[in-house]
C-alpha cells in the first residue's frame, strides 16, 4: 500500500535536556504540531479505506492481532459485541486525554517505508552541514508516531488521534532528498527552519495473514 502526506511549516531540530530514558524533548510541543498535520490527512485516508472505515472486531477474532492487556477489557460490558477497529485501538493507545489510532503497529506485522522529498530554505549549503538534516528529520519521525508522553488535551475533532505509526522502530527503510524550497514561509519570510515535505508511505507485512492482507 502507498499514499502520500505533505507537510508546509518550520521543522526544527530535535532538542533534549539531559541523557536517558527520562531526558526532556525540548521540542514537544513543536512535534505535535507537525503531528496534527499528519492528523488531519491520516483521518481522511481512514474515512477513505473502506476495510478501515467499516471493519468492525470482536474478541474471538481479535485476540490474535491486538495486545494481551485487550482481551477482557475492552468488551467487559458486552463480550459479544462488535466494535468499529479505529475505537478499539483508540482506548488502547491511550496517552493522558489522547486517544491515539495507529495505523503501522506491531500487532498485524506490518513495516513502513518512508521516501522523503525536503525542500528546504537553507538550501544549497552541505546537506551534511545545513540546519542539521539528521536532527530535523529526527523531528520529523516522532511527529508520525504515538507520542511517550502526553501532548495536553485534545482539539476539536482530534478524538481519536489518528497517527502513522505505533513506534518509529516499524520504519525499515528512510530516503531523504533535499533540494530549494523556492517559495519562504508567508508568516515569516526569514525562517530558515521552513520546509516543504512530501513524504511517500509505502507499507508492507512482514509475514502475511489474513489481517495484514489489505496491506499487500
Amino acid at each position: 500500500m502507498r499514499f502520500r502526506l505533505t507537510y508546509n511549516g518550520p521543522l526544527k531540530v530535535t532538542k533534549h535536556d539531559g541523557d536517558g530514558p527520562m531526558h526532556t524533548n525540548k521540542r514537544a510541543e513543536h512535534q505535535h504540531s507537525i503531528r496534527r498535520e499528519f492528523h488531519k490527512q491520516l483521518k481522511e485516508y481512514w474515512r477513505l479505506n473502506r476495510f478501515q472505515s467499516e471493519h468492525k472486531m470482536d474478541p474471538k477474532a481479535s485476540k490474535d492481532i491486538l495486545p494481551p492487556i485487550a482481551a477482557g477489557a475492552l468488551w467487559a460490558a458486552d463480550p459479544t459485541t462488535r466494535r468499529p477497529m479505529a475505537d478499539v485501538l483508540a482506548d488502547l493507545y491511550r496517552r493522558g486525554d489522547y486517544r491515539f489510532v495507529p495505523l503501522v503497529r506491531e500487532e498485524i506485522s506490518l513495516s513502513c517505508s518512508l521516501r522523503v522529498l525536503f525542500l528546504r530554505r537553507d538550501w544549497p549549503n552541505s546537506v551534511l552541514t545545513a540546519g542539521d538534516i539528521d536532527n530535523r528529520i529526527k523531528t520529523l519521525v516522532d511527529a508520525l508516531k504515538i507520542p511517550t508522553v502526553a501532548p495536553g488535551k485534545p482539539e476539536i475533532g482530534e478524538d481519536p488521534f489518528f497517527v502513522l505509526l505505533d513506534d518509529d522502530r516499524r520504519v525499515t527503510h528512510l530516503e531523504v532528498e533535499t533540494d530549494a524550497a523556492l517559495l519562504a514561509s508567508e508568516d515569516d519570510p526569514k525562517d530558515q527552519s521552513y520546509a516543504r515535505l512530501v513524504i511517500t508511505v509505502d507499507i508492507r507485512p512482514i509475514d502475511v495473514t489474513m489481517f495484514n492482507l489489505s496491506f499487500a
